[in-house]
């Protein structure tokens, strides 16, 4: 199989405010091409792949545009004193669960609270260390 190094698709990595031409514009490169860009500045990070095909390099840019962004975790409403439930050490005792140094995470039902601790035992925790109370 011969390559044509005069029909060279790149596809650049996207920043985060990049843009499908950004990424691919459609036209193809050459080699000769490729090295003026690098003498130009452009650095080896900044490339995602080379391809032969437009097709591929059509393909592999929208697949690159298309990632998932962060998901933004929305502001719950607070959990009213007494509605929920929190994991204590087994030393604290329930009258003065309110007194303690630092506050403690509050789930909203107690299964979510059952599982917590669930993972908690599974990383070494003792369960006689551990209780679980209305907070």
């Amino acid at each position: 199989m011969k390559i044509d190094l005069d029909k060279l698709y790149v596809v650049y990595q996207p920043t985060r405010h990049s843009e499908k031409a950004d990424v691919f514009d459609g036209r193809p490169d050459t080699l000769a091409g490729l090295f003026r860009q690098v003498l130009g500045g452009l650095k080896i990070e900044q490339v995602h792949a080379i391809y032969t095909t437009p097709a591929e390099a059509e393909k592999e840019a929208n697949h690159l545009l298309k990632k998932p962004a962060k998901k933004k975790r929305t502001p719950t409403a607070p959990i009213k004193k007494g509605q929920g439930y929190a994991i204590f050490g087994s030393e604290v005792k329930a009258s003065d669960k309110y007194r303690v140094q630092s506050k403690p995470k509050v789930y909203k039902t107690k299964k979510e609270a059952e599982s917590v601790l669930n993972q908690m035992l599974r990383k070494g925790w003792k369960r006689s260390e551990l209780k679980i109370l209305k907070y």
